[in-house]
């Protein structure tokens, strides 16, 4: 081109000047149609390739952020008492379904780490097809830290002091959490000297106390109900009679599991020995008392019928652990909710909680039991009374060599001294911790 160009500006001597430069736009013209019409689909499939991008990429943006929230609603259920994977991959499902159409969900959940991981698929077809159709991925994985084990929860929705602790005694629940379920404005009680310590402390209604060193940390008010961890478990069968009316008196013996109807006393120094398994006292109560010895190892106890109440006295020595498998793994006592009414037996050193008993007249729950032993330093496992009242005063503490201690009751009342320790060393027990006790009160993020 350049030298037909020259050629024209030789003849522009003799011809006008715009004549050639006419004829060169016109060329140019003409080529550059040309070679826009050759680029034009080229630039039109670069467009839709950056348009389709750009929606993948919005898409994609958009699939982690719903990955996100399925994954930190989710992980929240770890908090509560009684759940499951499967509970836990509905709600990460449901979550996603609300947001994004068409996409499948993946949820892993691992009870261990404390963790859900939700990924989220979803086809992705080009606008403009350029390329083809490709699957989106986005993950996200929530943790819960700082878990709080539950050790304590009263599951009385309505009473006055249904957590309460007297005079000088206390109650040592380090590194768990303590909470009643009451919404009564003094649901949660501790006052003269006595001192609830513990890792979290919380109630659904109101708290009572005379200084702020009854509780250590002070509680928290107003908090949402927990749901019975244990609700859905399943009592053990309970068959014909094995032993009927059994009174151990003065004797050195071994018991074996069974079905003890109406009752079962141990008295006058007696020292017993459970062999493992499920002991059924039914239609009548558990007494040990008079310096008898009453122990057992993987030992659960299911308290059955009318008037099954339990009762530890005050000279007598108690060391249990609960079974590590069976109808009752890792429960040391579920006194059955279905069970008539029982007032506190009474013992044959006459102890009372005297304000509990008068409270008794219009507060209690179906049953009462008496934990009153001044050596009961080994109750490893769950203590399970859905419906049940328990009594506690001794002047040694309970439960202190225990590797773990939970109360899911009705109500607990401490009366005037003891000092009742709820341990959480997991670790050193090959008893099981039924699943869904704790953990609670845990801090919530995301780990990718």
């Amino acid at each position: 081109m350049p030298w037909i160009c020259s050629q024209r500006l030789a003849k522009a001597l003799t011809g006008p000047p715009v004549r050639c430069l006419g004829r060169l736009a016109g060329d140019e013209a003409a080529g550059t149609a040309m070679t826009f019409a050759l680029v034009l689909p080229i630039l039109f499939a670069a467009g839709g390739a950056a348009i389709d991008y750009s929606y993948a990429l919005m898409s994609q943006t958009k699939m982690k952020g719903v990955a996100d929230s399925a994954a930190l609603a989710s992980v929240r259920e770890l908090q509560l008492a009684r759940t499951d994977a499967s509970r836990i991959t509905a709600i990460a499902t449901n979550v996603v379904n609300s947001q994004l159409n068409d996409a499948t969900t993946t949820v892993n959940v691992d009870f261990q780490a404390l963790t859900v991981q939700v990924t989220i698929q979803k086809q992705y077809t080009p606008v403009f097809g350029v390329f083809s159709p490709t699957t989106l991925q986005s993950s996200a994985t929530a943790k819960m830290s700082g878990s709080m084990p539950l050790c304590l929860l009263g599951l009385d929705t309505s009473s006055s002091e249904t957590i309460s602790l007297e005079d000088s005694a206390v109650m040592s629940a380090p590194g768990c959490l303590v909470q009643t379920n009451s919404v009564n404005k003094f649901a949660l009680d501790s006052h003269d000297s006595a001192v609830l310590k513990a890792g979290m402390i919380c109630s659904a209604g109101g708290v009572l106390k005379f200084v702020s060193s009854n509780f250590d940390p002070t509680p928290t008010t107003d908090c949402p109900a927990l749901p019975d961890p244990l609700a859905s478990r399943v009592p053990p069968p309970v068959g014909s009679c094995d032993f009927t009316n059994t009174i151990v008196d003065g004797l050195t013996q071994t018991l074996q599991p069974g079905v003890y109807c109406g009752g079962l006393k141990v008295t006058n120094g007696s020292v017993v020995n459970l062999s493992s398994g499920v002991f059924v006292i039914k239609d009548g109560p558990l007494i040990v008392d008079k310096g008898s010895t009453f122990s057992g190892k993987y030992v659960g106890i299911f308290l059955s019928g009318n008037n099954s109440n339990l009762a530890f006295d005050t000279d007598t020595t108690i060391d249990l652990s609960a079974p590590k498998d069976g109808p009752l793994t890792g429960v040391l006592i579920y006194d059955d909710p279905q069970g008539a009414a029982a007032p506190a037996a009474q013992l044959a050193s006459g102890l009372v909680c005297n304000s509990m008993a008068k409270k008794a007249q219009y507060n209690a729950p179906p049953r009462q039991h008496q934990i009153y032993s001044n050596n009961a330093r080994n109750l490893t496992g769950t203590i399970y009374m859905p419906k049940g009242e328990i009594l506690v005063d001794a002047s040694q503490p309970i439960a202190s060599y225990s590797a773990y201690t939970v109360l899911v009751v009705a109500q607990l009342h401490l009366c005037a001294g003891p000092t009742l320790v709820l341990n959480t060393d997991y670790s050193a027990s090959d008893v099981p911790v039924p699943q869904g006790v704790g953990p609670y009160g845990a801090k919530i993020f995301l780990s990718n």
